[in-house]
């Protein structure tokens, strides 16, 4: 982990004070024990008490680090219920609804629409790959906000694909357990 100075804002949108540190966090990789276990739950008196704050803001500046969609806890060696994740308009079609900077704490969701759509996932824990992965289209999400409140939506589409990809994390499943045509697995880099 090393700490560093990254100015302005804080995860809740608020201006940092000067001198305040935010660490870039380890990305744990494909193979380390704490991305097979089931995470656990965190309780919403401890949001609202912000005894999270800090974490939740050093998983934000690692996304960002990292040039990630999205990261769960488990993925920076953290065995807690907690996904972040954003997803951008402008680099998935005109079509894409955008999504800021989003965390979740213990998320749950219920398949609205079971159709399943493959496409192409990659992972911060599962560098150089990515391959094809089924998912259904539309979910409805139910979890708590940094601040303890309850928060219910739909999500469809790449908003459903990225929230169930770092769901998954939380119960120790990676992208590549979810693959059906094994023959998708490609590089995303040339060596």
């Amino acid at each position: 982990m090393r700490r560093i100075l990254r100015p302005p804002y804080n995860a809740e949108g608020q201006r940092r004070l000067p001198g305040d540190l935010v660490a870039i966090l380890k990305v744990a990789k494909l193979g380390s024990p704490i991305l097979r276990k089931r995470a656990s739950e965190i309780e919403a008196q401890d949001l609202r008490k912000g005894r999270f704050r800090t974490f939740f803001e050093d998983m934000m500046e690692t996304m960002v680090e990292y040039h990630g969609t999205g990261l769960a806890a488990p993925q920076v060696s953290t065995g807690l219920r907690v996904v972040l994740y954003e997803v951008h308009g402008e680099k998935r079609g005109k079509d894409v609804l955008e999504v800021p900077p989003t965390l979740l704490v213990n998320p749950t969701f219920e398949v609205l629409d079971g159709t399943e759509e493959e496409d192409f996932e990659a992972c911060l824990s599962v560098p150089f790959l990515a391959a094809k992965v089924p998912r259904p289209r539309k979910i409805r999400v139910t979890a708590l906000d940094t601040s303890g409140k309850a928060v219910s939506f739909v999500a469809d589409d790449f908003h459903a694909r990225v929230v169930l990809h770092e769901s998954d994390h939380l119960d120790g499943v990676v992208y590549l357990d979810r693959v059906r045509d094994r023959a998708s697995i490609r590089y995303t880099v040339d060596f």
